[in-house]
């Protein structure tokens, strides 16, 4: 009797178990668990941003956003590998931008091919090197929003899809960089027929003992007669991989550092090798 009085209690527990596991409600798949969903359309370009904020970013100097400004665009550059650093980039079909945040391994919800809106209002619109930024203020200029604010900053739309039109990158030539062009970055681009001065089949792309004061190897990527500064973190997980001789396809986003050209590849991926 001891016995069966046991084995229907653990049957009327099983049941009840049961019960309850199948009272939870199935899990909405459709709202992304991270980011503020309160975040309406994009009512501005980030090419009409920049252009809002062309005097701010010139100089050098930074300014809040105090209207209600929101822009979208599709995630092209990210920190996965290293060689970015607490920011990543979004692409409209107007241009590009670099969002900056105090915090890493943003790539987990930053992914490449992720579309985002970015809520300017209260954030700081400025440049560094003359080359603009969406962030916080980090010692009276443009920096790194806090990692607490961004959450509240951000809306992820649908899924990452690399198939979406502002993942092509902008193909270009030696006659691109002027000036002009100088103060529209950045851009996400494609240089092609281009090649690494000094890949020679054994040099590495960043090793430590090449390496600045903050941890960057400058690479030079010489289109036509233009010299582009390739930078390198010595933190990049390829860091000491060697780099690719020869012609390459390279895609990338296109900054500036006041005068000066720049490139910045999120990984190896973004490079294709044409000849040896």
């Amino acid at each position: 009797m001891k016995t069966l009085r046991y084995l229907s209690i653990v049957a009327v527990s099983l049941f009840a178990m049961t019960s309850c596991m199948n009272d939870f409600d199935a899990p909405d798949l459709t709202t992304p668990p991270y980011g503020n969903n309160n975040i309406g359309e994009a009512n501005i370009t980030i090419e009409a941003l920049k252009e809002k904020f062309a005097s701010t970013i010139s100089s050098n100097s930074s300014k809040q956003v105090t209207e209600d400004l929101i822009i979208e665009g599709v995630v092209v550059a990210n920190d996965a590998t290293g060689n970015v650093y607490k920011q990543f980039v979004i692409n409209d079909k107007t241009g590009a931008i670099i969002i900056g945040v105090n915090d890493v391994g943003l790539y987990a919800t930053m992914t490449i091919g992720q579309r985002v809106r970015i809520d300017c209002k209260g954030l700081y619109v400025g440049g560094y090197g003359k080359m603009a930024q969406v962030g916080g203020l980090y010692n009276g200029s443009i920096g790194r929003m806090n990692k607490s604010v961004f959450p509240e900053h951000v809306r992820i739309v649908g899924r990452p899809d690399k198939t979406q039109e502002e993942m092509t990158p902008l193909v270009i030539g030696e006659d691109y960089f002027t000036d002009e062009n100088k103060d529209k970055l950045a851009k996400f681009v494609r240089l092609e027929n281009v090649a690494i001065i000094g890949a020679d089949g054994t040099e590495k792309w960043a090793p430590e003992e090449l390496a600045n004061s903050s941890n960057v190897v400058e690479r030079t990527v010489k289109v036509g007669k233009t010299d582009i500064i390739l930078r390198m973190s010595t933190y990049a997980d390829f860091a000491n991989d060697v780099m690719p001789a020869g012609q390459l396809n390279m895609n990338g986003v296109l900054t500036r550092f006041n005068n000066f050209w720049q490139f910045m590849i999120s990984s190896t991926d973004d490079i294709e090798q044409i000849s040896e």
